[in-house]
């Protein structure tokens, strides 16, 4: 998963576009400061998938310990 500094912004056929580590996230965005929200969108969209990921193995773990006993 990308972490924040993953992000950057560049322009794309004359528009701004938002780039990962994955490739182009974004394009067609009018403006740096939209691109910049959208960067904040797409880490607000990281951070939930990391904490449903750990979510998911504390479960995991939860009920493997269960089942040991």
């Amino acid at each position: 998963m990308p972490q924040p500094t993953d992000y950057w912004i560049d322009r794309l056929d004359g528009a701004f576009a938002v780039f990962s580590a994955y490739g182009v996230e974004l394009e067609g965005i009018e403006s740096r400061g939209d691109a910049q929200n959208h960067i904040l969108d797409l880490i607000e969209r990281d951070l939930v998938a990391a904490q449903e990921e750990s979510a998911a193995l504390a479960d995991f773990e939860a009920q493997q310990l269960a089942e040991a006993a």
